[in-house]
């Protein structure tokens, strides 16, 4: 069951600390932070709808701050209390079904502070308990010893999960240490009671080696495979058949390739016809499952040798493990019609389990978030059942570790049971699955349909004329769903929440999709896009209110009068016929940072008949910025930046700093204003490479870090002060300036190039308090620009690449090129950051091409706001790029400096000074 996509399965080490301990920037030497420890006072932190949420924890501080969380990012309780008062528990009133995260303070009499914090789940009741839904089924684990166990508390979490199924293990080694007695031990037995007791059903791995029988792990010999047979048949008298499937071995084609057994399909083969002679004919009815088939190297060779050996015959049905992390779960699809496919090559229609899929989240690279889990997770169970696929089992219950970057520890729907967080609590992936879980409970499947180009709907028969659909879009927008005009149809997002809205007069309503997954249950007849309505939110400040615009596009011959509930507050408006209208929306402030997903009611002629949704991210109101810039003479001075964007004053404490062995402690006790920066400028000596960190204090809050690299400059080109006149010729005072050569310097050389008639040039750098300037003169004997936008660098023209900084030390590049093009006009266009592709604002250029002379002049001014350094910093680093196109498709490139032609590295750029003098 382990996975082996990165690393391997770490050992949880003795004494983990079961609290977080995080001090406040309010600092005393010999003070020590108060103590919080999350000790859940109900199993998983999970709550049913109408019971009172509990969070327990212990703390020695004076008081207890707390801010609550929904999966949507909106704050849903806040408040603070004296520690004696709560006695341990924390009431909150929150009745809404969701996953929730909380976030503790403890503060001591002396102000110093810890922060911690916990989740909870609040799910709807339901009863499972006379279920015959074996669909979505887990890896529970029960079987393993430590910290990989979640103890038989997790049976009932399992069970309100709405998990059918645990794929579990009773392992050949631990139930015969005395050959030929075979005794299962009592843990075993103790967790199947548990499972039967909350209407589980078993999924019994088969598995593994014996070392009192052969020293490897597989077994590879007829004697040897008589020794694990004998287990087999032991394991399935044990269990029995009822609410129980066995699956013969785990990942076989994985699982101990040197050994003797060598992974093959033959030794599987091999060992499944004698296992399933020996089960089958002591119980006729057992339901045997297999090869339990990792997708990795060449698996649809192994899985065609084992079907060629007619291992097909011996299973009923087949299992497979599609991982495809951390793609999304639409790239395993494949996997299952090839799996398909080669079993219709070989006469079998027997049905396919997924008995493993997961995503690992964490801070390994090959990870995911947290949210991302929780939709891969629901998508990647409705795309199984949408592919005919009869059971699915997610890896893996809890979580096998604590340490983020350990891509195996986090694979789990619930929190390890050492995790600061608290034992078992929920992740957001454990309320979707429960979710849906109570939406399709019992539900026969109808079909999976495709919308739009990433739109999917996976529909269940709800019965008496209702069905239930799960959809959702890779690329989000808004759809249509149909059903009878004035009909019901309910909306429940992935975490449960639930919104009533009625079809209009046309027999639609609707409602946005996107990655996570929404279900919609009425009598539905179809799902399409749709561009009726649309939000849109600003970039939100943490402390200020979001602000946006709902826009209804009405097609209709009528006028339509609309109210949008967004926030907590109420806009009306009104769309005329065939005409689009606008509504302000606003969400009110919150201290909080992180992703956001906010969410619109729309009602038309009084009729709720939408509900619209868009995504952001909330940014800290502050933030700590620096950078390697020079003083008028050209001195080193490493000037630090505190920017607030919010829209009031905030205080800070201090900020910390330090680069090589210096440091100190700037802006201490300072107020930084509404929308302002406050600079300060630190004088260093750079001598070799360097580094910097800073560290802003806030009292109460988290330290705001940042850090940086620092390197130094020799022989800059300087560059004066000048403001070019963009004519087409080079200003005279620019001309007097040394010229920077360009001459058979490309790299490679331009194809063919026959000397500084072919293409050569002279360049000159200008700056004033507005733009950066280039000027540019270039003989070409041949001009030639075919391309417009974003292709202008296959023909003649300048290409950019500017940091700011020495060479190095930023690696965000501003890509920036002019032409003129064969069309007439002359195009601008910027390459990176790719998030600002496009026409650069406020880049002006002017380019003249003399036919006569063979000469093409180049005026370009670029705006500091475009490049987002200032002139006042006085170090930059740049590049320089003459593509050469004479007719016959690009030749190459001259450039002065590299890092954009050749390879895209700013390191390789040149150094900048702008001088204050002015160019004469």
């Amino acid at each position: 069951m382990t996975r082996r996509r990165s690393g391997a399965v770490s050992l949880l080490t003795a004494g983990l600390l079961l609290a977080a301990v995080i001090q406040s920037p309010a600092r005393a030497a010999t003070t020590a932070a108060p103590t919080l420890t999350i000790t859940p006072t109900t199993v998983g932190n999970t709550f049913t709808v109408g019971q009172q949420v509990k969070l327990g924890f212990s703390t020695d501080a004076a008081t207890v701050n707390w801010t609550v969380r929904d999966a949507g990012g909106t704050e849903v309780a806040k408040g603070s209390a004296s520690a004696a008062s709560l006695n341990g528990q924390l009431p909150l009133s929150i009745s809404t079904p969701g996953w929730y995260q909380t976030d503790l303070t403890a503060v001591a009499a002396d102000g110093t502070t810890t922060l911690g914090g916990t989740d909870f789940a609040v799910l709807t009741p339901h009863d499972f308990s006379t279920s015959t839904d074996t669909r979505i089924g887990v890896a529970g684990a029960l079987g393993f010893g430590g910290a990989n166990n979640p103890g038989l508390e997790a049976v009932p979490l399992m069970a309100n999960g709405g998990i059918s199924t645990d794929r579990d293990e009773a392992f050949w080694s631990a139930a015969e240490t005395t050959k030929g007695v075979i005794e299962f031990p009592q843990r075993y037995n103790d967790y199947k009671a548990a499972l039967d007791a909350n209407n589980v059903d078993f999924l019994n791995i088969l598995d593994y080696g014996n070392t009192l029988y052969y020293p490897d792990e597989a077994p590879s010999t007829d004697e040897q495979r008589e020794a694990f047979t004998r287990y087999a048949v032991a394991a399935v008298d044990q269990w029995g058949t009822e609410h129980t499937t066995y699956e013969l071995w785990n990942e076989w084609n994985l699982r101990d390739p040197n050994g003797a057994a060598k992974a093959s399909p033959e030794n599987y083969v091999a060992l499944l016809k004698m296992v399933s002679a020996a089960v089958r004919a002591k119980h006729p009815d057992v339901k045997l499952t297999g090869p339990s088939l990792a997708v990795i190297n060449d698996w649809q060779g192994w899985f065609t040798k084992f079907a060629d050996l007619g291992g097909l015959d011996y299973v009923d049905a087949v299992t497979i493990h599609p991982y495809v992390q951390p793609l999304d779960p639409e790239a395993s699809v494949t996997y299952v019609n090839t799996i398909r496919s080669i079993m219709a090559a070989h006469g079998s229609t027997k049905p396919i389990y997924i008995s493993e899929q997961g995503w690992a989240t964490g801070t390994n690279p090959s990870a995911v978030s947290e949210p991302a889990q929780a939709r891969d997770l629901v998508r990647g169970n409705l795309l199984a059942y949408g592919n005919g696929v009869a059971r699915y089992s997610s890896y893996n219950f809890m979580d096998s570790g604590t340490d983020p970057s350990n891509v195996e520890n986090r694979f789990g729907l619930v929190r390890n049971r050492l995790d600061t967080r608290g034992a078992l609590v929920p992740k957001p992936s454990y309320v979707a699955t429960a979710v849906l879980a109570r939406q399709i409970d019992e539900l026969p499947l109808i079909a999976q349909t495709r919308f739009g180009s990433n739109g999917y709907d996976v529909a269940f028969d709800a019965g008496s004329g209702q069905s239930v659909h799960a959809v959702w879009s890779t690329t989000p927008g808004l759809v249509n769903v149909a059903a009878p005009a004035g009909s019901q149809v309910q909306i429940t997002n992935l975490y449960g929440a639930t919104t009533t809205l009625t079809a209009d007069a046309g027999g639609h309503v609707w409602v946005s999709a996107g990655p996570d997954p929404f279900y919609a249950r009425g009598a539905i007849t179809g799902v399409a896009p749709s561009n009726r309505f649309a939000l849109s939110v600003a970039p939100e400040i943490a402390g200020d209110p979001a602000t946006g615009t709902l826009t209804f596009t009405n097609p209709d011959a009528v006028a339509h009068a609309f109210t949008v509930s967004a926030g907590g507050a109420e806009t009306t408006g009104s769309a005329a016929a065939g005409a689009t209208a606008t509504a302000a929306v606003s969400y009110p402030a919150q201290d909080s940072t992180g992703a956001r997903t906010y969410t619109a009611e729309v009602s038309v002629d009084g009729q709720p008949v939408g509900l619209v949704s868009t995504t952001g991210t909330a940014t800290p109101p502050l933030s700590v910025t620096a950078s390697h810039v020079l003083n008028g003479t050209g001195k080193d001075l490493l000037r630090f930046r505190v920017t607030n964007a919010s829209s009031h004053a905030l205080p800070v404490a201090g900020l910390d700093w330090a680069s090589g062995t210096a440091s100190g402690t700037l802006l201490a006790g300072c107020t930084i204003g509404a929308n302002a920066t406050r600079e300060v400028d630190v004088p260093i000596t750079l001598t070799a490479p360097s580094t910097w960190s800073a560290s802003l204090r806030r009292t109460g809050e988290p330290d705001i870090k940042a850090s940086g690299t620092l390197l130094p400059v020799s022989a800059p080109t300087v560059a004066k002060r000048h403001t070019v006149k963009l004519d087409g010729v080079i200003d005279p005072a620019v001309a007097r300036q040394p010229a920077i050569a360009l001459e058979g310097t490309g790299t490679p050389p331009v194809t063919g190039w026959g000397g500084p008639s072919d293409l050569s040039g002279s360049l000159w750098i200008n700056h004033d308090d507005n733009n950066l300037y280039l000027s540019a003169k270039v003989t070409d004997d041949v001009f030639s620009q075919p391309n417009r936008a974003g292709n202008i660098w296959g023909g003649d023209g300048l290409q950019l690449g500017m940091t700011a900084g020495a060479p190095g030390e930023t690696p965000q590049t501003q890509e920036i090129g002019a032409a003129l093009t064969d069309a007439g006009p002359v195009d601008t266009w910027r390459w990176t950051p790719t998030s600002a592709a496009g026409v650069p604002p406020g880049v002006q250029a002017k380019v003249v091409r003399d036919e006569a002379a063979h000469t093409t002049t180049y005026e370009i001014a670029i705006p500091w706001s475009t490049l987002g350094f200032a002139a006042k910093d006085r170090l930059l680093s740049t590049t320089v790029v003459i593509n050469e196109n004479d007719g016959t498709g690009r030749r190459g490139w001259l450039t002065w400096g590299k890092g954009v032609a050749e390879t895209k590295n700013p390191a390789l750029f040149n150094a900048v000074r702008l001088a204050p003098e002015v160019a004469r």
